[in-house]
């Protein structure tokens, strides 16, 4: 399962990848689509995995 909530604090895409272990092509993804939902760092407490999901 992708770490959206990972994914969407405010680093380098390059470190973001190398954290999480996904390709940087996924974190540009996951980014894109963040902005395109209006999601940014930090996330709400009650932005849950479960409902990241499903938003990406």
């Amino acid at each position: 399962m992708t770490s959206y909530r990972e994914i969407s604090q405010e680093i380098s895409q390059r470190s973001i990848a190398l954290s999480c272990k996904y390709s940087r092509n996924t974190v540009v993804k996951v980014i894109r689509r963040a902005k395109e939902l209006n999601n940014h760092w930090p996330l709400s407490l009650k932005q849950t995995d479960a409902k990241l999901e499903k938003l990406f």
